[in-house]
């Protein structure tokens, strides 16, 4: 048993895929698959049940990714802290939020709690087109980006929230039906806007976006007042904030691929590490 098979297998069980396991080791998808297929025959149980489109982690893949969740982390810490004791790289690390900016804080400050000698620069910002002056772009899968390399921190599902206590909480809608609805966006060059602009005009209308903010914060108290709905992003290991519900929208079918972009000449030192520790969060 190697290490690199336990990688393969716990890489693959997040996010029962090979070929994004593969993608992150940048080896074929073959070689992921036969690797675990080799730890398989070793431990004598399968740790995954295939299908012909994917695979799935079963029980006794769930108990050994459990048990190795705590194992790596404790390796991951211990490897870290070593290679940073001769780290002299004091560049600050630049980055462009354009999408998950709660996610990307929360993450900014367990990061600094394990590596205090680490700068951060943040800029939340959607006007400002002069990208190449970040190292680190976090934004949806787009080809604007085309100078810098890629990988994907998550898809997920987008639905339109309201107020836990509105009167349409329960009921199966169809888009069409919110069209005298207020709306609150985080701005014109948003994603989020640019998702329900184009979703409305396919249901026959142009939604009316009332507020348009740039905070988080004030994006949330709005919707839990009842004031407004708002597309929001639908987290499976997150809590969700309980004055807010999802409406039940039929044909409202959309995802979000949000994508960490980086400058190949810059991935060293502190803005390599911060990448391989978001790439490693789940979201």
């Amino acid at each position: 048993m190697e290490l690199l098979q336990l990688r393969y297998f716990y890489d693959s069980a997040k996010t029962e895929s090979f070929a994004k396991t593969a993608e992150k080791y940048m080896v074929p998808a073959t070689s992921v698959s036969a690797s675990v297929k080799k730890l398989e025959k070793e431990l004598g149980c399968p740790l995954f049940d295939r299908t012909t489109n994917r695979i799935l982690l079963n029980d006794n893949g769930k108990r050994l990714q459990q048990s190795l969740c705590s194992i790596f982390e404790e390796l991951d810490s211990v490897v870290n802290n070593l290679s940073l004791t001769t780290l002299s790289d004091k560049r600050e690390i630049n980055i462009l939020a354009r999408s998950l900016r709660s996610t990307l804080t929360d993450y900014i400050i367990e990061y600094k709690a394990k590596n205090p000698q680490a700068r951060f620069k943040i800029a939340f910002d959607f006007d400002n087109d002069n990208y190449k002056n970040y190292d680190i772009i976090i934004d949806e899968l787009t080809d604007a980006y085309h100078e810098y390399e890629k990988f994907e921190l998550c898809s997920l599902r987008i639905r339109i929230a309201c107020s836990a206590n509105n009167h349409l909480c329960g009921k199966q809608l169809t888009l069409k039906q919110l069209c005298n609805q207020h709306f609150i966006t985080f701005g014109e060059k948003s994603n989020l806007q640019k998702i329900l602009i184009n979703a409305c005009k396919r249901a026959g209308f142009t939604p009316d976006i009332l507020i348009q903010v740039n905070d988080h914060i004030c994006y949330e108290k709005c919707i839990a007042s009842g004031l407004v709905l708002g597309l929001s992003r639908d987290y499976a290991h997150k809590p969700h904030n309980d004055k807010i519900s999802f409406l039940d929208v039929k044909d409202f079918n959309e995802r979000q691929t949000i994508c960490a972009f980086y400058r190949k000449e810059s991935n060293y030192g502190y803005i390599k590490h911060f990448l391989d520790f978001i790439r490693s969060r789940e979201m």
